[in-house]
């Protein structure tokens, strides 16, 4: 045999390694695309929880949810009674609720605010949006849906999203 036909020239194994790092660099790559689709996934899932939660909170104080006492443009920042160390009336109850679902809110979704609003009659009922900032990786030019209205901001940085709920209530002491 020849010298020539024996094992891989340096050139040969420089294209091999330099097309191996492109193969991890790309994984690599779809690592983190996955990483940040998941933390936005689990972004709308919290804010689903915690739009269930005030409505739960509100079906079970019934007479203030059919007075319109958890509705709130700007949700209150502080109680007047702690109703965990002491009895509370409906209305001091929604207010505590209120601000416990802001404190929530606040605390793990990044950038939110909520508001909730109140639709009277003989069926009452409250409509939950809240409202948050993601990180993205898209173009400051790119028109982006998460099954409502979204805006990707000048710097191509953020987006912002919103999760509303609407639910009705029946007065309770009035159903048979």
């Amino acid at each position: 045999m020849r010298k020539r036909d024996r094992g891989f020239t340096l050139l040969e194994i420089l294209v091999t390694l330099f097309v191996l790092a492109l193969g991890v660099l790309g994984t690599a790559g779809l690592q983190a695309f996955a990483l940040k689709l998941s933390q936005g996934a689990q972004l709308r899932s919290q804010a689903v929880v915690l739009g269930l939660d005030l409505l739960e909170r509100m079906e079970a104080n019934n007479p203030a949810a059919i007075a319109g006492n958890y509705e709130a443009a700007v949700l209150p920042a502080a109680s007047p009674n702690d109703c965990r160390a002491a009895f509370c009336s409906p209305s001091e109850l929604a207010t505590y609720d209120l601000v416990q679902f802001k404190t929530r809110v606040e605390a793990q979704l990044p950038g939110a605010t909520a508001t909730v609003t109140f639709t009277p009659g003989a069926i009452v009922a409250y409509t939950v949006q809240i409202n948050w900032v993601e990180r993205i990786a898209k173009g400051a030019t790119t028109t982006a849906s998460a099954g409502g209205a979204s805006n990707v901001d000048a710097t191509g940085k953020t987006e912002a999203f919103s999760y509303t709920i609407r639910k009705q209530f029946f007065n309770r002491a009035t159903v048979v």
